[in-house]
């Protein structure tokens, strides 16, 4: 309609091997990426979302890892939903990730304490083998409210690795940071008060004072440079109250 720039088609090159893929859809949209080489589109059915796809080069490693972790989680039996996985490999010079959306779903907007807190234990706590999920991007935009429950998207940045308050930490932190939904002033709240947050979820988690301090002090020195001003500005308040210095 002429309403912005025209863009170059994202599938072009390998509409054909979608088309016989997802024979079934009868529409898209396509949706930002700020990854290079990424395309991400919705497909509909019948003119409702059905489909989720992601399309990245070969060597699109956080896509990869984002299907290993979709097909490994539903075993697990979490209290949360995550897409259903229904395709994950390569389709002509590029690697593709299908999953099934869900109908009616919305962004969750603010967890409230107990599900935040619900959800976060369950990611931290000790699964089989006896290691804890981090999801990795645990932020409001990721958090949907679907019929079956809250569903989390987005596992690209999940990791196994032994890191049980990230998770909390970095929704905190970018609920204040880019919705505004919370301050500065609230945010250490919860992170240092006794009975905030990360102290509810050390006890139930079993992590010990010494723990939650190196966790913080992890979470805060060893996450990617951020290069909005304001959210930067946030974080960087955020971490000065809880006395780390921010990264020079």
């Amino acid at each position: 309609m002429s309403i912005g720039p025209r863009v170059p088609n994202p599938l072009a090159g390998v509409e054909p091997p979608v088309r016989t893929l997802l024979n079934d859809a009868d529409g898209v949209a396509f949706i930002h990426s700020s990854m290079p080489g990424r395309c991400v589109a919705a497909l509909s059915k019948g003119g409702s979302p059905h489909y989720v796809l992601k399309m990245g080069k070969v060597d699109d490693h956080p896509l990869r890892n984002e299907a290993e972790f979709l097909s490994k989680i539903p075993g697990m039996r979490l209290p949360f939903n995550v897409p259903e996985l229904l395709y994950a490999d390569l389709v002509g010079d590029h690697f593709a990730v299908v999953t099934l959306a869900w109908n009616h779903s919305r962004l969750a907007g603010p967890l409230s304490r107990t599900e935040l807190l619900n959800i976060t234990e369950a990611l931290g706590a000790a699964h089989a083998g006896g290691v804890s999920i981090t999801h990795g991007d645990l932020a409001p935009w990721n958090v949907l409210r679907t019929p079956q429950g809250i569903g989390l998207v987005d596992w690209e940045a999940a990791t196994f690795a032994d890191r049980p308050l990230h998770d909390l930490v970095h929704y905190l932190v970018q609920a204040g940071a880019h919705l505004r939904w919370t301050d500065v002033t609230a945010v250490v709240r919860e992170l240092t008060h006794p009975h905030g947050m990360v102290a509810e979820l050390a006890h139930r988690l079993g992590c010990r004072p010494s723990q939650v301090d190196e966790m913080l002090h992890a979470y805060f020195t060893e996450s990617p440079p951020v290069h909005i001003p304001r959210v930067r500005r946030f974080r960087d308040s955020v971490a000065a109250a809880v006395g780390i210095p921010p990264p020079r």
